[in-house]
């Protein structure tokens, strides 16, 4: 009797699913025709040509074209329309699909002129009564617009992606055929996060994706490996994200990266970072070196302000002691034997909302931070005896603080803003360290002529004191030194108290949006003044960056520095050239 009670139990929770499920908008739609074309932008995909449209729950909508704006969410089959599924079959003019709505618009052939409407995937329930949208069976116009994609076949997931087999992509006036293309087009911004390192130019060939996934091959630039490729993967959910990167994937030096992000609740969440850079000759043998790196980070929201915590782990040696070596007291050993011990820090810090110091027409503003942390083997040393001063853990602490205003307003359309920035740490060992930033910004705009720009100064300040040790931390160099570029004198003044003051000048022009050049001009007084070829920063930069959009889909940044000489430095010898989405 019992098992009677549950078998009827499982068949009405099975019914009340399918019934659940047969109400539902489709997954997905395997479109193939003897056309299929992808619009970039205006996000649309038409078929011409003996369309077949099969859903999800299996039916099949068959006609002669096809049309589905991926923004709206919407989809049409006219011409000759047959709609057949195991509890369907009917001929009809046109065939529309509202997916957000959940419902399935039909205009019959056969019997008396109606309009049928359908709920989700529910066919065995026609509504011949409900109103129908006006604008239910309209075609977009596409006249001058250029496919982006040309293909016969693809698998479109709504609000999501769109997968084409065997395309031809618009790239470079031709188009360039590839076995698959996925297009991403959700509004679940974690599909684009990033596992790789820089470069100068990145080409994404995404080849399989889901309402879950999306896997690409890479074809990168940078001034190290050249031209190569890459492999990335994303697992994306509402508010969680994987990301998994190899780069390079083509070369023997790669590297591995992991970003794992979870939000367990509106005012709590976590960040993995996991790296391994690897000596590899194939992407499936065994590494001849491999070193780690893993950042874990957790922050919780209070009442205005944040509480995070930082744990960075250092991996010098993954593969353990290598094969033959016994005696790690042989002097003659050849191989780093760090893989004993590995660096380790962590940080709690504290940061405080917006506080209102002084009120009035011109507000003053406090944000205070506190925090705390450890630093082990800080070195890396590991097997090493402990060669540098102090014990194998260090240990810190520090408070400090903004001090700003909002933008004052000043004649000319011009704004004044002021920070104040200060910060002190108190380490294990008997010393501390105060850092300062004093900056005032005045800022300014002509629209008419598509200007923007601001006048900047500022003095940082960086002191390191050991009280009565002060000559012990910082030993006297000579007075002068001389480099390939000269004899410089001074250098027997510094005792651990740095200043740097400097004058930053930025113009943006930004004619059209498809245009923008960005001059950045900034002149620093130093003390230590800087050395060429020793240390220091030159005086005098200027940065030039040119953002030039080529097309919707490629922006072009090109920038270049002048060092007025410095080191014998004028324009750098190449331009930092990237481009990106």
């Amino acid at each position: 009797m019992r098992a009677l009670v549950l078998l009827a139990l499982a068949a009405a929770l099975f019914g009340s699913v399918v019934s659940v499920a047969s109400a539902t908008p489709p997954a997905s739609l395997d479109v193939t025709a003897g056309a299929v074309d992808f619009y970039y932008n205006r996000f649309i995909v038409t078929a011409d040509g003996g369309v077949k449209v099969r859903l999800s729950d299996g039916t099949v909508v068959t006609g002669q074209t096809f049309t589905m704006d991926l923004k709206l969410n919407r989809y049409l089959i006219a011409g000759d329309v047959h709609l057949d599924g195991p509890t369907i079959h009917a001929a009809g003019a046109a065939f529309a699909g509202y997916p957000d709505l959940d419902r399935s618009y039909f205009l019959p052939a056969a019997g008396t002129p109606n309009r049928t409407t359908f709920t989700g995937l529910d066919w065995t329930h026609p509504d011949t009564q409900r109103e129908q949208p006006g604008d239910a069976y309209y075609f977009p116009d596409l006249t001058g617009e250029r496919a982006y994609i040309k293909a016969v076949g693809a698998r479109i997931v709504p609000r999501t992606n769109v997968l084409f087999n065997t395309p031809r992509v618009y790239t470079a006036g031709v188009y360039v055929p590839l076995p698959r293309y996925v297009v991403t087009f959700g509004s679940n911004s974690h599909f684009y996060e990033n596992a790789f390192p820089g470069a100068r130019a990145d080409i994404g060939l995404p080849f399989n994706g889901s309402a879950h996934s999306l896997s690409a091959l890479h074809v990168r630039n940078d001034a190290f490996n050249g031209t190569y490729l890459a492999f990335d993967q994303h697992f994306v959910w509402a508010q969680d994200w994987i990301a998994f990167g190899v780069d390079p994937l083509t070369q023997g030096e790669r590297q591995y990266n992991l970003i794992a992000y979870k939000r367990w609740s509106p005012k709590f969440e976590s960040r993995l970072f996991l790296q391994e850079s690897a000596g590899q000759p194939g992407i499936f043998t065994r590494p001849d070196n491999a070193a780690g790196f893993g950042q874990l980070q957790l922050s919780a929201g209070l009442r205005g302000s944040n509480l995070t915590y930082t744990q960075d782990n250092y991996y010098q040696y993954l593969l353990g002691i290598p094969k033959g070596l016994t005696d790690l007291n042989t002097p003659t050993f050849t191989f780093d034997p760090r893989w004993k011990e590995h660096p380790t820090d962590g940080l709690l810090t504290f940061t405080g909302g917006q506080t209102t110091l002084v009120r009035g027409t011109t507000p003053l503003y406090i944000r205070p931070r506190a925090g705390v942390g450890y630093a082990h083997d800080i070195y890396g040393e590991g097997g090493y005896p402990n060669e540098q001063p102090g014990p194998p853990t260090l240990w810190y602490h520090y408070a400090g603080g903004s001090l700003y205003t909002p933008p004052v307003k000043l004649p000319a359309g011009l704004s004044l803003t002021g920070l104040y920035d200060r910060q002190r740490t108190w380490f294990s060992l008997p010393h501390h360290v105060d850092l300062g930033d004093l900056r005032f910004t005045v800022a300014g705009a002509r629209e008419q002529q598509h200007l923007r720009y601001f006048l900047a100064y500022e003095v940082k300040t960086t002191q390191d004191y050991w009280g009565s040790q002060q000559l012990a931390a910082y030993t006297p160099y000579p007075d002068t030194v001389t480099t390939q570029f000269g004899t410089f004198s001074g250098q027997a003044a510094f005792r651990g108290l740095a200043t740097s003051r400097g004058y930053n000048a930025s113009l943006v022009y930004t004619p059209t949006q498809s245009f923008e050049l960005n001059l950045l001009l900034s002149r620093y007084y130093d003390t230590p003044a800087p050395v060429p070829g020793l240390y220091g920063q030159p005086p005098w930069q200027l940065v030039a960056d040119v953002r030039v959009r080529l097309s919707r889909q490629v922006l072009l940044d090109l920038t270049r520095s002048y060092y007025f000489n410095f080191a014998n430095e004028r324009w750098t010898p190449q331009f930092g050239i990237q481009f990106s989405p």
